[in-house]
């Protein structure tokens, strides 16, 4: 997932996002990217060293960014990396994959049978129409906007608007160089509840606990350790709402809040030590779906149900009165999880 395509301009250098690596208990390490409010959407990693091999849950969209972390593995250990959890199906969860492939030949990837399935039929036309036409176009798009000053729309470009529309070249020309030759990779394991491996004194649960960010989302739970790796089923500061399942999601933030954890990895964000942002979530999607709901039955349409849900005490919550940050929360969560559920209850209008 780019930024610059959810409509607001990232801070891009050419590089990939920032990171830095936490050890969460013996062999158990995160790699926390920065915080994506304005940048690109690059998923956190966890690794796990065990005895005779490494686990990876996710492998963040770009190649360059895997290898960061492979280079991060392998300071730490010699031993392969076996397995690669892909948590869900968005791109910026598994674009790496190819790199595990690249560095440990024989690695398997691990996923819900629904996300090899959207791999399969969404992501990978997705990625080949957006490399091929979709994205060259609007770098064209953007560098026309800048020789004439102006916005399609004919508004005129201020020096910020300049430099945003700058970065957002540059970040879709990274993209595009950085995954030139990237083939997506499914899953080629799948699991459809649980899968336990065990490794030594270690088990590592891999489980699908019910639809939420999407209808395959996977997290992988330590239970010696006390950790849990979430994928987006958390993010934080402000949730992803893209064509997310609102109705399940609370009953599956339920489930995953039964686990015994001390050590909480979402899929973008820092790491949590308690339950007190689901804690926050969790009313809010119920509010913003009985919301929905209500308006969708009442026969209003897409715009009137934006208009019918009231989001201002959450926005104002979770952007903890950033401006920048209450934009983010519209354009990232409220706009796409109102769409995504007024097209669940009515599909096909």
């Amino acid at each position: 997932m780019i930024a610059g395509a959810l409509g607001f301009a990232p801070a891009f250098t050419e590089v990939p996002d920032p990171y830095r690596v936490e050890e969460l208990a013996p062999g158990v390490f995160a790699v926390i990217r920065q915080v994506p409010t304005r940048n690109v959407s690059d998923s956190n990693v966890l690794f796990v060293i065990n005895d005779a091999d490494v686990v990876v849950v996710d492998a963040n969209i770009f190649p360059a960014s895997a290898r960061q972390t492979i280079a991060e593995i392998r300071k730490r250990t010699s031993k392969p990396v076996r397995y690669v959890v892909t948590t869900h199906w968005h791109s910026d969860h598994h674009y790496g994959n190819g790199e595990y492939r690249s560095a440990y030949p024989g690695v398997e990837f691990i996923a819900h049978p629904r996300t090899r399935e959207m791999i399969i039929s969404e992501d990978i036309p997705d990625f080949h129409k957006n490399v091929t036409t979709e994205y060259p176009a609007e770098i064209k798009r953007l560098e026309q906007s800048l020789v004439i000053g102006k916005r399609s729309d004919g508004s005129v470009l201020s020096a910020a608007d300049r430099t945003a529309v700058a970065e957002r070249i540059a970040l879709y020309r990274f993209f595009l160089t950085d995954v030139k030759g990237l083939e997506p990779i499914p899953a080629t394991i799948t699991v459809a509840d649980s899968l336990v491996l065990h490794r030594g004194e270690r088990s590592i649960v891999i489980k699908w606990l019910g639809r939420g960010n999407t209808e395959g989302d996977l997290v992988v739970y330590l239970p010696n350790e006390r950790v849990v790796a979430t994928g987006d089923l958390v993010v934080s500061p402000i949730p992803f709402g893209f064509g997310s399942f609102l109705a399940d999601w609370p009953t599956t933030l339920r489930a995953l809040e039964r686990l015994d954890v001390a050590t909480i990895v979402p899929g973008h964000g820092n790491v949590m030590t308690d339950w007190s942002y689901v804690d926050q979530l969790i009313p809010m999607f119920e509010s913003v779906w009985s919301d929905v709901r209500r308006a969708v039955a009442s026969g209003a349409d897409l715009e009137a149900t934006r208009k019918a849900v009231n989001f201002a005490p959450y926005r104002d919550s979770f952007a903890r009165g950033d401006a920048r940050l209450g934009r983010v929360f519209d354009v990232v969560f409220a706009h796409p999880i109102v769409e995504a559920a007024h097209g669940q209850l009515k599909p096909n209008r």
